[in-house]
């Protein structure tokens, strides 16, 4: 069965013979046609989010973990406008979703009509391309005009720089009349992409600069998973004169390369770091999770900057850009690994950064009882093959202070960095993982985002863990917000709630803990067995800013006694 309206017919046919195969619908009645067909359409899986926003970040979990196009279906209205974050999240992160609005018909627009907004190229800001699509199809140009609007579309998501798309149609009433499937397949479409790649000729100065040069960097932002991209990039950090800097969202697996990059930074000293300071810059990826590394490279780094991506852009984030390459990093990468040359620059740095591993492990432990031993009990006790979603702010920060494993796939929203979406995320994740997904959140952001738990979709591939400090500890360690007497109200939302009564409410098993003996406990009840659970972390009594920052001290210490 299917809508009797011709768009959507087409619509459908279009997309599920591109490949779509997850839609998450939020309730509603203008795109009732939209959301029937899906509903009754045999190849695909549908979920049905009553909240946009959390339905949003839903699909960009199931894309994080699928790498395929998710559509989004929602009614006429502000609903649209409830997308905006997931569409932003998923343009800097490059995922594929597809948003389908369903809208009034154009010339009721400020009219007065219930339920009407202008959300034609309503989310054009944070999406590859836009669309409206034609009701009034029964003329061949239109419906040919209707499909290739959607062809284009699935281009749009899926192309070199893949990310969102939005398709707004408007739909008169009647609005649930359904048809047998008896659709004429449209005309079949693809688009072959090859691989960017340079010639010998384009590559030979990159070759000869990289031979010649004494101290090159490289580092590594947020990206999937890709094994040629980790095998090039741990060949290449075998060269005596390169360094490779990655953080846990890098998801590189191979070679010696420093994963710590704030704990590797906050041991130098003015001297220490012009050493480190390179002759060339290599970049590979989206976002940073690090300050140190901006600030510091912002302030003294003075040589060239090439960024390497498939696409063709490129981010100036230390202001010193000066090559785009357009070509697949490891191609690229692998091109370079056979111009070695003498130097210390990977064994000082590499050397140091495994120095400091022991030590901040047995500083954690001499602490005592505070959220980075919380984070140190939790990155080294989560079971091998388990995929990771990392919290915002404080989360996922601390766990960059300690080893990225090789045997565990992190996941974050670091397109933008918001808070409002970690749940949902890890939700849509869990609901077409095969793996374990487990959530770590800190307690702001999961109170924030309980509607991402809101839904029928299975989870018992979901596990949770709350860290419940008492408010949004990250404004108790950055640099300004503590000056204020304001802080605990205005910046942390300091607050006396626990999550026991919101997991009774969702039927999750709950667990609380509040020191380290039940938190291993709780770790091994947490993985035993088939269902979700969640387990709150309490650390709200403890000064964990000033736990913190003594263990930078002591760190430091013991690595440069006086």
């Amino acid at each position: 069965m299917q809508s009797d309206k011709s768009v959507v017919q087409d619509l459908i046919a279009v997309l599920t013979q591109r490949g779509l195969r997850y839609a998450v619908v939020s309730p509603g009645s203008r795109h009732a046609p939209v959301s029937l067909s899906l509903w009754h359409h045999p190849d695909i899986e549908l979920t049905v989010i009553p909240d946009e926003r959390a339905a949003g970040y839903f699909a960009l979990g199931i894309a994080q973990y699928t790498h395929q196009p998710v559509a989004l279906v929602c009614t006429s209205g502000t609903a649209l406008s409830n997308y905006g974050p997931a569409a932003a999240e998923a343009f800097y992160q490059q995922l594929p979703l597809i948003f389908i609005s369903a809208d009034r018909p154009a010339e009721w627009v400020d009219q007065g009509d219930g339920q009407t907004i202008r959300q034609s190229g309503l989310l054009d800001r944070h999406v590859r391309a836009s669309f409206d699509l034609m009701q009034d199809d029964d003329h061949h140009d239109i419906k040919w005009f209707n499909r290739r609007m959607v062809h284009e579309a699935w281009e749009a998501a899926t192309s070199l720089q893949p990310g969102p798309v939005h398709l707004n149609i408007g739909l008169r009433e009647p609005l649930y009349q359904l048809i047998e499937s008896h659709t004429e397949t449209p005309r079949p479409r693809k688009k072959v992409q090859g691989i960017p790649a340079l010639n010998s000729t384009q590559l030979a100065p990159y070759q000869e600069t990289i031979a010649a040069t004494e101290k090159v960097l490289v580092i590594v932002g947020q990206q999937a998973f890709d094994a040629q991209l980790s095998e090039a990039v741990g060949r290449f950090s075998a060269l005596e004169q390169v360094l490779v800097l990655t953080e846990t969202t890098s998801n590189i697996r191979h070679g010696e390369r420093v994963s710590c990059i704030d704990r590797l930074i906050m041991t130098f000293d003015d001297e220490d770091e012009n050493a480190f300071i390179p002759e060339l810059l290599i970049t590979i990826g989206g976002q940073l999770i690090s300050k140190k590394i901006k600030a510091l490279l912002r302030r003294k780094f003075k040589g060239a900057h090439w960024h390497i991506s498939a696409d063709g852009t490129g981010m100036d984030t230390f202001q010193r850009l000066t090559d785009v390459i357009a070509c697949e990093p490891s191609l690229f990468v692998t091109a370079l690994t056979e111009s070695n040359r003498t130097s210390t620059y990977h064994h000082i740095y590499y050397n140091l950064h495994t120095r400091l591993s022991s030590l901040e492990i047995s500083t954690a432990e001499a602490l005592g009882w505070s959220d980075l031993l919380v984070f140190r009990h939790l990155t080294a006790r989560i079971p091998a093959s388990t995929i990771l979603q990392m919290g915002n702010s404080s989360v996922v920060r601390y766990i960059q202070l300690f080893d990225q494993r090789d045997d565990l796939r992190y996941y974050g929203n670091r397109g933008t960095s918001g808070i409002d979406g970690c749940t949902s995320t890890a939700s849509g994740m869990a609901s077409c993982a095969e793996e374990i997904v487990t959530l770590i959140s800190g307690d702001i952001a999961f109170f924030y985002d309980i509607n991402g738990l809101w839904h029928q979709a299975p989870r018992n591939m979901l596990r949770v863990v709350v860290i419940n400090n008492g408010g949004g500890n990250i404004f108790r360690i950055i640099d300004g917000p503590s000056t204020t007497e304001a802080s605990a109200t205005v910046f942390e939302a300091a607050h006396q709630q626990n999550a026991s009564q919101l997991a009774a409410h969702f039927g999750i098993t709950y667990r609380a803990v509040d020191s380290a003996k039940a938190l291993d406990a709780a770790i091994e009840w947490l993985y035993a067995g088939e269902q979700c659970k969640l387990i709150e972390v309490f650390t709200r009594d403890v000064a964990n800013e000033d736990i913190l920052k003594q263990s930078f001290r002591e760190i430091k210490k013991r690595l440069k006694p006086e």
